[in-house]
């Protein structure tokens, strides 16, 4: 590779990169194709991405970011992911890592932050975007429906009202 593609390389992968809060590294050593095609299908699933680069490249697309605190842990052969939902990434990673042990989570960074791979595996057991979102509809949507059956609270006890009464006054009739 001449130091154009290299340069090429290097714009691409950072483009890529661009406006990411975080990304994961893992050390892939010794897993199997078989294993690695389930690690990319299952981030994929999430939105998110696999990518083994060399790891001076990725050094040098990372360089200047909030990415970059994660540099360290580009040593020999590391597969990055990434993607919009940094916690569904972590968590496919580690089921993975848990079938395939030669899978080896060594850490990531978000907004700035390196993560120890503890951090990592703490990361995936939170709830991801789309679950969290769902939660906050719920607790939106709760506030009127409850509203709307107390307005309708009033107006329904009354008719039970009219109707024990009447109900009442029916058999002496």
């Amino acid at each position: 590779m001449n130091k154009q593609e290299k340069h090429e390389r290097v714009d691409a992968l950072r483009e890529e990169l661009a406006g990411l809060d975080g990304l994961l590294v893992a050390e892939y050593r010794g897993l199997t194709v078989a294993e690695v095609q389930s690690l990319r299908a299952a981030v994929r699933a999430v939105d998110g991405q696999v990518r083994v680069v060399k790891n001076t490249l990725a050094r040098l697309s990372i360089r200047g970011t909030d990415l970059e605190p994660v540099s360290d842990k580009l040593v020999g052969p590391v597969l990055i992911t990434y993607g919009k939902d940094l916690a569904g990434a972590a968590k496919a990673m580690v089921t993975i890592a848990k079938d395939a042990p030669k899978l080896v989570i060594t850490g990531g960074v978000i907004s700035g932050k390196a993560l120890a791979p503890a951090e990592v595996e703490a990361l995936s057991k939170l709830p991801g975007k789309n679950e969290l979102r769902s939660k906050l509809l719920g607790t939106f949507n709760a506030v009127p429906t409850k509203f709307v059956g107390t307005l309708a609270g009033v107006p329904r006890g009354f008719l039970n009202v009219l109707n024990a009464r009447k109900e009442q006054l029916e058999p002496a009739a």
